[in-house]
């Protein structure tokens, strides 16, 4: 019986000592968003958009630590012509290093799920309502009008423990995968490729609440 309950106090606080270094939060950041790649060379603009989410960070020492998180990330692409909107669930896997007390370096690999996208043009009147196969319009053809569903990057930042609940953080984030489907052309040509991925720049703050 002894036996039993010093086990049971182990497993206690064993429990007891995970819990303890791990904090739950919430996260939102503004984001910068535009193109990369060998199709993007004509996108030279910017787009203002936001992150928001929840934060978990575990802590195996006092300079390391481990902080997945859950997001929703809307970017907007934009200038006179063209408008892009898209809606993407992401998970970024951060690792973080403190090299001193309140600061920390960070980077990871992240995952999304492009959920929504829309294109909007503002085309001269004699090229409105004219269409290209796997492409919303003749202003399409450069920037196609189906997305890819995964995309894979990654993130690396540099933050601030402003007070023991709160951080604030700087983020790049690049994408290794492109954003756009390939355009089909039809039987008697080849798939086109779009060679276009995401690239943001965020400035966010996390607050730990647990």
């Amino acid at each position: 019986m002894k036996k039993i309950f010093l086990s049971l106090a182990l497993v206690f606080g064993m429990v007891a000592t995970a819990a303890a270094q791990v904090n739950l939060g919430g996260r939102i950041a503004g984001t910068m968003s535009t193109f990369t790649g060998e199709d993007a060379e004509d996108v030279d603009f910017w787009g203002v958009g936001f992150n928001a989410g929840i934060a978990a960070k575990y802590n195996i020492n006092e300079m390391l630590a481990v902080a997945p998180e859950l997001g929703v990330d809307f970017r907007r692409i934009a200038d006179d012509e063209v408008t892009f909107s898209f809606w993407v669930l992401e998970i970024p896997v951060m690792i973080r290093v403190s090299p001193m007390p309140n600061l920390y370096i960070e980077g990871g690999p992240t995952i999304g799920f492009i959920l929504s996208n829309d294109t909007d043009y503002d085309l001269p009147e004699e090229l409105e309502g004219v269409t290209m196969m796997g492409a919303e319009d003749i202003g399409g053809a450069m920037f196609p009008k189906d997305t890819k569903t995964l995309e894979v990057g990654l993130a690396l930042g540099v933050g601030y423990t402003v007070i023991p609940n709160l951080d604030v953080n700087f983020r790049f984030a690049m994408g290794f995968t492109n954003v756009f489907d390939d355009i089909d052309l039809g039987p008697l040509a080849p798939t086109q490729e779009v060679d276009m991925q995401n690239l943001q720049l965020s400035i966010g703050a996390t607050y730990w609440f647990m």
